[in-house]
């Protein structure tokens, strides 16, 4: 994960209802704000372990904010707290991203 910009990484779990809840939150706020889609990639644990291993991810859904050269800006940890903030969060990084 190499980029000059924000980007949001949800990291979610096969089996994993809260993952599965906020994919379908995801995809609503996506839908509502087609900008966003560019803003946040989707990950599933057991197809990305050496970017499990190196952010050190235990629990799921896990969404990193990364920036330049993905370096972590902040994680958020927690099926309904990540609903609770998705569109406010990926709002803010398409408009970090405009300046």
């Amino acid at each position: 994960m190499t980029s000059s910009r924000l980007h949001a990484v949800l990291f979610t779990k096969e089996g994993c209802l809260p993952c599965e809840l906020t994919k379908v939150k995801l995809l609503d706020v996506i839908t509502e704000n087609m900008g966003l889609n560019e803003t946040i990639s989707v990950l599933q644990k057991e197809n990305h372990s050496a970017l499990v291993e190196a952010y050190q991810l235990k629990l799921y859904p896990t969404l990193l904010i990364v920036g330049p050269n993905g370096l972590e800006q902040e994680r958020i940890v927690g099926g309904k707290k990540i609903r609770e903030i998705l569109e406010e969060k990926l709002i803010h990084i398409y408009r970090e991203n405009q300046l």
